[in-house]
């Protein structure tokens, strides 16, 4: 039957009775099923026998940082599993199905009750494609610490509204998108007994409001193929009575001080005065000189939650203490990261690592550790999958092995070895467990909320108050990883060819806001459409396919307010899986970086090379604007044996190179290549006799402003001409300089050999791709 959807939360269920790891998050191993990823997909609403599924546990994907219960228990397994509501919605904008307001009609789910696998992806990846509100239930039994004690029920992440019941009495209701929801149990529950959960979890379809929109950062307007339901964890955590339940890390380079606040709860009914200490280690395992933390004497008043805020604190180490980005690329390079252990009475309570540095915002670029730093690299896309390579549904950052321990890891060095110094995480937040990761290898992070307009599918005024809410816990849970370095709050708010309600500067200016009030140590930014707030000198907003150059070639780093930092935050989709698309990768972000660009972001190597992310043969960016032959990429794990003797991947690795140098006229007259992707197509025609061409030299790194270039013409293997010299660039800058050298009478071909090398550096850049035809 049809049902009233805005009654069917409570109604349908109102009878029914039903770790955090330390250390290296490379040295984590996927836990028991996690690296399996079969499945039966189902698109009638009954699900497969979810016992045979994997639970996709893996404690990891927590992350290394956070508070340390005194006792864990796993509730990862087989839960009982009640489908109430199925809801299947349609619609269409102007762009096809994918865009604009929805009609949804619900109906009572078919399926009968069963089991799932908890986390196990979530309901899609198990099978229940149109559900859209379910009961999980199961019973639990609660450790006694024989001391006053706080249970918590932890959900590593669900998707998006869930209202918890203990023996048929409410606890309360939380709404999230891709963080956790964790219930303080400790009125409900006794400790050593035994008690009946139920958890009702309504996905986003049930969160659709009148207007045919959705009411929740949901992450991926245009996909069905995202986790729905619980996944990632589940397990109760008990705490001390008194304990740390929050913690976080500031530093600052230009001070040479470290601050951090701890925020302490009691939860007894006395005030209790505890001591509250720290020491600080290396993960590294490094000698360095830290402070010795003070300990405090604090008092706590009686149920409540205070924050000590400690510091600044002299920092004694030195600069080779600080956290940097593996800028230029070095194999088996690890960031320098800190630990801080926050004790009570002695005993650990809370664990942050951290990495000492700092990024601003300064003017018309930005600024890490006080050096100049432009951002080249790309947008990371987690729900682009299709299930031939995902077997199932779900959320791929959760549950695809190139995401977990075996794979990530992998994943992030093809983006460091491209010379990708960042990625943009778009649309579906990283797992802890990534930003462990990317904090260890040194690759920098732009952390973006689920907050999508591009689709005209999100309702900005009936779903602030759970936007704002996801933006807030986004930020509170990633604000200690040494790699993300700037906040992106939204992706595309404010959309021109659509009427997005809510859209707008006040929108913008309540997401500012929110960041700004929970971490003031990041730039912040709107990726896409949206007007910039010119009163902010730590914001901008990075355009993307300037002048709707979608599926084109695009070199421009946009207009906006001069004195904020510029460029290009998405380019060359939809024509970014084609050959010559792919070749606009290196073309494009070139000529960017000779304007000066602080960001250039091509978009996205995921419909190139698939397989950087491990594992992937094909990926679901499907061409529907201007080459509906997609949806498969130029190179997957199938037909790409060796990445790096890929010529296409070689010219990306050069043009993305921290230090290059190379000929500008014969770059910009190659610049669009042609529908093979070749490079080059055709040579410059120079004069015989002496030759004066202009080169751009790039010096993006952290260290050494000396650059000593060697170049050597050659026709036929043979050296004509050759010299060395060095100039001085200061870093993150680049300059233009003038090379003469003598041209030959000859028919046949000259090559330009360019090397750069910094003192103590050895050889950073090396191409031989500059080809001239000699005028007759």
């Amino acid at each position: 039957m049809i049902i009233n959807r805005l009654a069917a939360g409570a109604a349908l269920i109102a009878g029914f009775l039903i770790a955090l790891p330390t250390g290296s998050a490379l040295a984590a191993a996927p836990a028991s099923g996690a690296a399996s990823t079969s499945g039966t997909v189902s698109t009638s609403g009954a699900a497969p026998a979810s016992g045979r599924a994997p639970t996709f546990d893996a404690s990891y994907l927590g992350g290394v940082s956070g508070a340390k219960p005194e006792r864990t228990v796993n509730l990862a397994g087989t839960w009982q599993f009640t489908p109430l509501t199925d809801t299947v919605c349609t619609g269409g904008g102007p762009f096809g199905t994918t865009t604009g307001p929805m009609t949804c009609v619900d109906s009572t789910a078919t399926a009968k009750p069963t089991t799932i696998q908890v986390p196990g992806g979530g309901w899609l990846k198990q099978g229940w494609t149109n559900l859209s509100r379910a009961v999980y239930s199961r019973t639990i039994t609660v450790p006694d610490l024989h001391a006053p004690q706080v249970t918590k029920l932890s959900f590593g992440a669900i998707n998006h509204r869930a209202t918890l019941w203990v023996d048929g009495r409410e606890v309360g209701t939380q709404t999230t998108s891709y963080t956790s929801s964790v219930f303080d149990l400790s009125d409900f529950v006794r400790p050593g007994r035994t008690h009946q959960i139920k958890v009702l979890v309504e996905g986003r379809k049930a969160l659709v409001g009148p207007d045919g929109r959705y009411t929740v950062a949901e992450g991926a307007s245009w996909s069905d193929d995202v986790a729905q339901g619980i996944f990632r964890s589940a397990g109760l955590q008990v705490f001390p009575a008194v304990h740390v339940a929050d913690a976080v890390v500031r530093t600052s380079v230009h001070d040479r001080t470290l601050s951090y606040d701890t925020t302490v709860t009691n939860s007894t009914a006395k005030t209790q005065t505890i001591t509250l200490g720290g020491r600080l280690s290396s993960w590294n395992g490094s000698r360095w000189a830290y402070p010795t933390l003070p300990a405090r004497k604090v008092r706590v008043p009686a149920r409540s939650t205070i924050t000590v805020n400690s510091g600044p604190i002299r920092w004694l180490a030195g600069t080779n203490s600080y956290w940097y980005p593996n800028v230029p690329y070095r194999p088996g390079y690890r960031a320098q990261l800190h630990n801080l252990t926050l004790t009570i009475n002695n005993t650990m309570s809370y664990a942050v690592r951290f990495g000492f540095r700092e990024i601003e915002q300064a003017g018309d670029h930005y600024e890490l550790n006080g050096v100049r730093v432009n951002f080249r690299g790309d947008s990371l896309q987690g729900a682009n999958y299709d299930n031939i390579d995902f077997h199932g549904r779900g959320d791929a950052y959760d549950t695809f092995p190139g995401f977990l321990a075996g794979g990530w890891p992998k994943a992030v060095d093809n983006y460091l070895r491209l010379n990708y110094s960042g990625v943009r995480i778009h649309q579906i937040p990283a797992t802890p467990y990534m930003l462990d990761v990317t904090d260890e290898l040194g690759l920098m992070v732009q952390d973006e909320s689920a907050i999508r307009g591009s689709n005209n599918r999100e309702n900005f005024i009936t779903g602030r108050d759970t936007m704002v809410k996801h933006v807030a816990d986004l930020v509170q849970r990633d604000r200690n990883h040494a790699s993300v370095l700037r906040w992106s709050q939204a992706n595309e708010p404010q959309v021109a060819f659509f009427n997005n309600p809510g859209a707008g500067p006040a929108f913008d200016e309540t997401l500012y806001a929110t960041v700004m009030k929970h971490d003031t140590t990041r730039p912040i930014s709107t990726d896409g459409d949206s007007a910039d707030l010119p009163q902010h000198d730590n914001y901008t907003v990075f355009c993307h396919y300037d002048g709707f150059s979608f599926g084109q070639y695009t070199e421009s780093v946009c207009g906006g307010p001069a004195g904020k930092p510029h460029g290009q935050g998405e380019f060359i989709w939809s024509a970014d899986s084609t050959p010559q698309g792919m070749t606009w990768f290196a073309t494009a972000t070139m000529r960017m970086r000779e304007q000066g660009a602080s960001d250039s972001r091509p978009y996205t190597m995921l419909s190139a090379w698939s397989s950087i992310i491990p594992g992937v043969k094909r990926t679901d960016m499907r061409l529907e604007i201007n080459y509906p032959q997609g949806p498969y990429p130029i190179y997957g794990e199938d037909n790409l044996p060796d990445p790096w003797k890929n010529p296409t991947l070689k010219l990306i690795q050069q043009a993305f190179n921290p230090v290059a140098v190379i000929d500008t006229g014969f770059w910009n007259a190659n610049k669009m290549s042609d529908t093979t992707g070749r490079w080059p197509t055709t040579p410059s025609v120079i004069q015989p006799g002496a030759t004066t061409r202009t080169l751009s030299l790039f010096n993006d790194t952290f260290t050494g402003t000396q650059l000593n270039v060697t170049w050597k013409l050659t026709a036929t293997g043979r050296t004509v001409d050759h010299g060395t010299f060095s100039t001085r660039i200061a870093l993150g800058a680049h300059k233009q300089q003038p090379l003469t050298f003598h041209t030959p009478a000859t028919n046949q071909p000259l090559h330009l050999e360019l090397e750069v090398s910094k003192p103590g550096q050895g050889v950073l850049y090396r191409d031989t791709t500059t080809v001239y035809a000699v005028a007759s």
